[in-house]
């Protein structure tokens, strides 16, 4: 993984539950609306940064983190 967290790390500061991120990430279980900005926050502050247009993705900014690894 990018940031070298795991599940339950990016679960908790998502405040989900690690087995709901498993299966959000396996396409189990699709998120509220809420749910999905949570774990992308807290992916954010740990310094990802998502795109968007013809080809959406990401990319690892450290000057973006806010909290330290």
């Amino acid at each position: 993984m990018w940031l070298n967290l795991d599940q339950e790390v990016i679960a908790a500061a998502a405040g989900i539950a690690r087995a709901s991120l498993s299966q959000i990430e396996t396409g189990k279980v699709i998120p509220h609306e809420s749910t999905r900005g949570a774990i992308q926050h807290a992916l954010e502050v740990r310094g990802i940064v998502f795109t968007n247009g013809d080809r959406p993705g990401f990319y690892f900014d450290k000057t973006k983190v806010i909290i330290p690894r």
